[in-house]
């Protein structure tokens, strides 16, 4: 059978393979958005001759396939050429290159129709009868976002404005629109513009006058990210919206999906109060930004700069959290905070890029570059090392996750970014990511739901024993207090008999006095071994709590003691009327108050006993008072054998009274003074 540890690295080690296998398959198999080929040719504007290819950059359209990406366009540098226009300043720009553009100007895209003077006219027209409608072929132009703001013309049409470039005049460069922006505001967006040409051959000699010019305005910052950075798309309407759609709606879809992943392994971390999983949260956080960016930057956008930085800087977060999942320290040295730093370095240096100047932000890049090697080398050899230790600190499916982002992220050192989504080996990887960490967090959950349900039913097990066992040594108290009380009464009883029988015959004052104190030390362990036998008969501590309407408890009580007053000279008040719900035990709560009631007829030396009730917050308190001549307020009333008026032949009455209370969650007190005393029973509301 294959051990634990064996698994583990055998599942960790088929993640890696398998995710750089699937990296590469995807990248040599995937269908490829391919370049329109650069046509040759001459073009003429205002009797100056452009060669194509060296002058300027443009495509024929039958050269174009169902979908094809432009790789090269015209460029001039801190100047709005006017619309439909070619300029003797233009130069030609390829996209695969990294290019520094300038602040502000001009993109113009040339796509011409058919060479009339081609010896295949007939033949390439036969070609592109798929897509011709009328008396047109149609193609789809998609351009993508142009950093930070854009205006953008069909031949001298104005078709789109995204943001605002400031102090443009449109009136100098199209006559239907005349406003004036003076201020420049950032917004970006992917345009589609129809294309149509005319499929007569007569009509194309002029090749300039049948050719589609789209001349793109632009103002950026003066940071990296100015005017475009992405390929123009170009083909049939359905395949370039199809396209881009696709890979929106997957973005947005897998970015909430990720998101929705994010919020339960954070809410279920809170639940379980554990922090084990902190390090996963981190880089699925990483994984959803970055989805979530990708999205928005495709789309309308005013905040292009800040969606790029955050989606360069999210790679280095998700490095990050894997670098704090398998991070170990050695000694006295922190690795396993300093390479989380160094990643947090990293995504600070990325995010700034968009920012700075084009030839700071590449050395930046360099250093991002140098960082996220240095990074993804250390990952795996913690990774390695999670491998070699048999003691399981990282579950499988953990570290297998790690193995996958380690292997991403290596892959996107030396890959080009691609587009679109779904033809983006990294893209799925991400995906793959976010849910295996969820599958890996929600097995340790379910894990640990079982630990703790077999814990909790020990312990409501062990409880249940323990309670057996208390409930047992309770009753034998009992029983051996009852059977003391019971058998030490007798002689005692019998003791007093005889007092009472000295006392009838004796004569002498002294031994009247000093048999008078026998009995009275008699007559008081007797009362004291009678409470004890009713604690020990009704075992107040053990009596279940209940709901008690009050008011029908001092109506009890009331009944009970209003005998002894009344023969004694007192009068005993009862004010409680409203119905008033307690949780007491309702034994215990009767013979506390019956007690308090007697040792005020028997010593407090009162005209008046009175029932009361007082509310406060969450508790009911109950009062028994009278005015009577008060208690020394040096004494401690509640302790065992405390009298007033001699310490050594006091009761355990109100030492009983205080812990029967007290079993029901509530507190026993009193205020004295010399117009009398009030106790106070505090008891839970019900």
């Amino acid at each position: 059978m294959i051990s634990r540890y064996l698994k583990k690295i055998i599942s960790v080690l088929s993640c890696a393979i398998l995710a750089a296998t699937f990296i590469i398959t995807l990248f040599f198999s995937a269908p490829k958005i391919t370049a329109v080929p650069e046509t040759t040719g001459e073009l003429y504007y205002n009797e100056n001759a452009f060669e194509i290819g060296k002058d300027i950059a443009a495509v024929r359209i039958s050269d174009l396939d169902k979908l094809n990406k432009i790789t090269k366009l015209n460029y001039v540098a801190d100047k709005f050429v006017k619309p439909r226009a070619l300029d003797e300043d233009m130069q030609i720009v390829d996209l695969t290159k990294p290019f520094q553009f300038a602040k502000k100007g001009t993109l113009i895209f040339v796509i011409l129709n058919l060479n009339p003077n081609d010896d295949n006219f007939k033949e390439l027209q036969n070609n592109l009868s798929a897509h011709k409608i009328g008396d047109y072929w149609q193609f789809t132009l998609s351009l993508p976002k142009i950093f930070c703001a854009s205006n953008v013309y069909q031949r001298t049409s104005l078709i789109a404005r995204h943001g605002e470039i400031e102090n443009y005049d449109f009136i100098e460069f199209n006559t239907s629109y005349d406003k004036k922006t003076e201020q420049f505001s950032f917004e970006t967006a992917p345009e589609y513009i129809n294309l149509q040409f005319y499929t007569k051959r007569e009509t194309l000699e002029n090749a300039f006058n049948s050719a589609q010019i789209i001349t793109v305005h632009y103002q950026s910052t003066s940071g990296a990210y100015s005017a475009i950075h992405d390929y123009p798309l170009i083909g049939t309407e359905s395949a370039v919206k199809s396209i881009n759609q696709t890979s929106n709606n997957l973005l947005i879809a897998f970015g909430i999906l990720a998101a929705v992943v994010l919020a339960v392994l954070i809410v279920l971390s809170i639940l379980e109060r554990s922090k084990k999983f902190s390090s996963a949260i981190i880089w699925v956080f990483g994984i959803t930004v970055l989805l979530l960016c990708r999205f928005f930057i495709s789309g309308v956008t005013v905040a292009p700069l800040l969606w790029t930085a955050l989606s360069l800087a999210m790679p280095y977060i998700i490095l990050g959290g894997a670098q704090l999942a398998l991070g170990r320290n050695f000694g006295k040295v922190p690795t396993a905070y300093i390479f989380p730093a160094l990643s947090a370095v990293g995504a600070l240096f990325a995010f700034i890029c968009p920012y700075i100047p084009f030839e700071a932000a590449n050395v930046m890049r360099i250093v991002c570059t140098v960082v996220k090697a240095l990074e993804s080398v250390t990952l795996s050899a913690f990774i390695g090392l999670a491998l070699l230790l048999k003691k399981d600190e990282h579950g499988i499916l953990q570290t297998a996750c790690a193995s996958v982002i380690v292997v991403a992220i290596i892959a996107s050192i030396f890959m080009p970014q691609i587009f679109p989504a779904q033809f983006n080996p990294l893209f799925w990887l991400c995906v793959a990511t976010a849910f295996t960490t969820f599958i890996s967090v929600f097995i340790v959950f379910v894990d640990m739901k079982k630990s703790n349900d077999y814990l909790t039913h020990n312990l409501h097990k062990e409880v249940e024993r323990q309670v057996k066992d208390i409930k047992a040594v309770i009753a034998e108290r009992d029983n051996l207090l009852q059977f003391v009380s019971h058998d030490m009464k007798k002689p005692l009883t019998s003791a007093v008999t005889l007092c009472d029988t000295a006392l009838g015959r004796e004569q002498d004052a002294e031994q009247i006095k000093t048999i008078s104190i026998i009995k009275q030390d008699a007559e008081r362990v007797i009362n004291n071994l009678s409470e004890i036998a009713a604690y020990a008969k009704l075992n107040y501590l053990a009596e279940p709590s209940q709901v008690v309407n009050i008011s029908d408890l001092c109506a009890l009580l009331y009944k009970y003691h209003e005998f002894d007053c009344n023969a004694n000279g007192i009068i005993l008040k009862n004010t409680v009327v409203e119905p008033v719900k307690a949780f007491v035990k309702p034994k215990g709560i009767e013979n506390v108050v019956s007690n308090i009631i007697i040792n005020a007829i028997e010593h407090a030396d009162c005209s008046t006993i009175t029932l009361s009730l007082k509310s406060d917050k969450n508790k009911t308190v109950l009062c028994v008072s009278d005015d009577g001549k008060g208690i020394d307020g040096d004494l401690d009333v509640f302790k065992p054998y405390v009298s007033e008026n001699d310490n050594e032949t006091g009761g355990i009455g109100l030492y009983i009274c205080k812990n029967i209370i007290e079993s029901m969650n509530g507190t026993l007190s009193y205020e004295t003074n010399n117009g009398g005393t009030e106790f106070y029973i505090s008891l839970l509301k019900a």
